[in-house]
């Protein structure tokens, strides 16, 4: 159908049709005569000339407005009243989503274009305008034709009247303006986003007592309201297994949460997106269903139901450590620049809030850890100089029973009454481990013996359906402390019982092997070298990647509370970290535990204490004089008790001025066996005062704390410091050691 300018050019076409005959071609312009005429003839031949060049003219105009509408996507129009005919430009056609001159225009096509929403909008302006005293037609709505796209448009129009005020028609002009509309939608969005990023700066900057998940929760609700988005969420990103796991998710109403069937998704699954994440880059799709062949994850995302998404990488330095996402589940969208920019603000923000309260988790974890060792170190004090006074007193007694020919029952008794004497040092010295006092002394230790001792205990406390079974390779030395990992060894052994209800086995082997650093790390500072590592498995019920997230938070327990206090495992953490040690752990639902525990190897060449001194076989010095100080009676007299067995002369002192009172009265003592904890003057004041007024006289200090609290290089003369309850055997050494020394 033809504009008006068009249908213009049309009837002058055929006026010049008539004029020049087809075929005659362009009429050639005629020269003036000196009279003004025209050569040759009467003027005919002139104004075929004029009105072709007419025609040119209007042709030429035509298609300018054609190319200027096009441009400016100004299309027009015209309605006549009478004869109901509709005309339209070509622009208009395709504002319109049609071809030009594909269908012939008319109103109830027109209007069949026009977006339902608006429909009556339309309607009710082009019923209005010819009642209006200037005809003026405006009206701006939204049009969807074949071509599927949509989009705004602007209608000025003005209606003709005759001269008797009749409407004859109406002409107008269509320009679309949806880029505008656009432009104005984003800067909207944009003032929203900003004003969202503010609120919830805000929020995040006063600390909720609800804690860091209440706080995501509440961004990632008000980000996807702000967004328009389905579904947004917040994914942690785990590079050593290479796996991802969804956190935390909001999801619009009518939008089925999918958080709990995303943990531990293998990195395989979106390999794509996870490489863009890593390097730092957004990842927009903005129609799923379009993804190449080559995009792993499709399948993945089409299972959610999702139509677009928007992922936002979460950086810490340069390390990927999860992403924050926005899906549009119900219909496709597309992220504009504008949009991704902010929300990559957003995402720096989840980070510092992340980050911060990390830090503050750490901070009361660390301030939790600090009173529970404090707490752990003074009983375990107080449990150890008990120890001391029922060990030293128990092995006076089975020796003198044992001597004077106890019967069988008896017997029995004696070795129930030590395991349970050995697995209260055991529990004990777990205790010391939390001790927040740094790391503690470590020594060569035979990991077999260890082992072996260690076993006596478990069988005691394990029960029948239960099966102990040892693997333990020969003459394997490493570098720890015997104490403390004999107790990290029985809380492990004590997971595994109580892991195991209805029995099952229990199983401890021991093997040297060479540690390149590979491997899932979960406890420790790994480095290459030679380890011994101590294997611990068990065929119990196994834990699934929520408790092993929580394994070793103190205070933490899966039992019941009359049966678990949440120590055991914390204790194992803090051995390995203080003793150098690395620890792995593999459990599955249903399918057990295993522990792996590597120890630093013993250096080859270097020397233990056992074989300087010699073998366990102790001679005392004839005659050897020792003063006990301590101001725990019972603790002196058991003590003094065993040396006296070994044929040492003993003499006791209450506290260190005490002792030094003996001294003035009586020098001639050989050596000074001092507790470290008493009134007036502790062992360590002692020290200094001995190393002044008796400067030959040796000391052994004894502790039922942890004898790092007492570094040797910061007490005086530098003594040998012994834990409570003392190990005769130790003590002996000790004792020989300051002899050889002497002489």
């Amino acid at each position: 159908m033809l504009t008006p300018f068009s249908r213009l050019g049309a009837v002058a076409s055929g006026l010049l049709s008539r004029v020049i005959p087809a075929g005659a071609g362009r009429p050639a312009r005629m020269a003036p005569t000196m009279g003004g005429g025209n050569a040759g003839g009467d003027g005919k031949a002139q104004d075929e000339v004029d009105i072709y060049q007419t025609l040119e003219r209007l042709a030429s105009s035509e298609a300018a407005l054609k190319e200027a509408q096009a441009i400016a996507h100004l299309g027009s129009w015209a309605l006549d009243y009478r004869s109901g005919e509709l005309t339209w430009s070509d622009e208009a056609y395709r504002l319109l989503g049609f071809q030009p001159g594909a269908v012939v225009p008319s109103l109830r096509l027109f209007l069949s274009a026009v977006h339902a929403e608006d429909r009556a909008l339309v309607e009710a302006a082009l019923e209005a305008a010819p009642k209006r005293a200037d005809g003026a037609y405006s009206v701006e709505h939204r049009v969807q034709g074949p071509d599927g796209i949509l989009r705004v448009v602007r209608e000025k129009g003005r209606v003709r009247f005759g001269d008797d005020g009749e409407a004859l028609g109406i002409s107008g002009t269509a320009l679309d303006i949806t880029e505008q509309r656009h432009t104005e939608s984003d800067l909207l969005q944009r003032e929203r986003l900003e004003r969202g990023l503010l609120e919830l700066s805000a929020v995040f900057l006063q600390r909720s007592e609800l804690g860091m998940d209440h706080l995501i929760d509440q961004a990632l609700e008000r980000m996807g309201q702000l967004t328009g988005t389905d579904r947004t969420y917040l994914f942690t990103v785990d590079t050593e297994r290479r796996t991802f796991s969804n956190t935390h998710e909001w999801t619009a109403p009518g939008i089925t949460p999918v958080i709990d069937m995303l943990q531990n998704i293998p990195w395989d699954v979106a390999p794509n997106s996870l490489r863009l994440l890593a390097s730092g880059s957004p990842v927009a799709i903005p129609q799923v269903s379009a993804l190449g062949d080559d995009w792993v994850e499709k399948s993945f995302l089409e299972f959610q139901g999702i139509c677009s998404l928007l992922l936002l990488p979460v950086m810490q330095g340069e390390n990927l450590t999860g992403f924050v996402g926005f899906d549009a589940v119900e219909s496709v969208r597309e992220w504009s620049s504008a949009e991704i920019r902010f929300l990559q603000v957003f995402a720096s923000l989840m980070v510092s809030v992340i980050e911060r309260e990390q830090a503050y988790a750490d901070m009361v974890a660390a301030r939790e850890r600090e009173t529970i060792g404090h707490l752990a170190s003074g009983v375990a004090h107080d449990f150890n100089n008990l120890l001391g006074v029922i060990d030293a007193n128990f092995f006076y007694l089975r020796e003198t029973l044992v001597h004077s020919g106890a019967d069988s029952e008896i017997a029995q008794i004696l070795e129930e009454t030590h395991s349970a004497l050995g697995q209260a040092k055991v529990v004990t010295s777990g205790m010391l481990s939390l001790s927040r006092a740094g790391s503690f002394a470590t020594e060569r230790v035979l990991l077999a013996a260890a082992i072996e001792d260690l076993a006596r205990i478990l069988r005691q406390v394990l029960p029948p359906e239960i099966r102990l079974v040892l693997a333990l390779e020969p003459d394997l030395a490493v570098l720890s402390n015997n104490a403390f990992l004999q107790a990290a060894l029985l809380n492990l052994a004590l997971n595994a019982r109580d892991a195991m209800p209805e029995g099952g086995q229990l199983t401890i082997e021991t093997v040297g092997v060479s540690h390149s650093g590979g491997g899932t790390l979960t406890v420790g500072n790994r480095g290459p070298g030679r380890y011994a590592r101590v294997r611990v498995t068990d065929t119990g019920c196994g834990m699934g990647p929520e408790t092993l997230d929580r394994l070793f938070e103190p205070l933490f327990s899966t039992k019941a509370q009359q049966r678990g206090h949440g120590l055991g495992l914390f204790m194992v953490h803090e051995f390995v970290l203080r003793s150098g040690a690395l620890l792995e752990v593999d459990s599955r639902v249903d399918e057990g535990s295993e522990f792996r525990l590597f120890l630093p190897s013993w250096p080859s060449g270097r020397a233990d204490f056992e074989e300087r001194v010699g073998s366990d076989l102790f001679v005392a010095p004839v005659c050897l004089r020792v003063l006990v100080v301590d101001d725990d009676l019972r603790s002196r007299d058991s003590v003094a008790r065993l040396l006296e067995m070994d044929g040492m002369r003993v003499e006791t002192a209450e506290d260190g001025e005490a002792c030094l009172e003996v001294l003035r009265q009586d020098p001639g003592f050989d050596l000074v066996l001092s507790d470290v904890s008493m009134p007036r003057l502790d062992g360590v004041g002692l020290c200094g005062a001995l190393l002044e007024a008796y400067p030959a006289l040796p000391v052994i200090l004894m502790t039922g704390q942890a004898p790092s609290v007492f570094p040797q290089g910061e007490i005086p003369g530098a003594p040998t410091v012994l834990r409570k309850p003392l190990d005769l055997q130790i003590l002996r050494r000790a004792i020989a050691s300051l002899d050889l020394r002497r002489q």
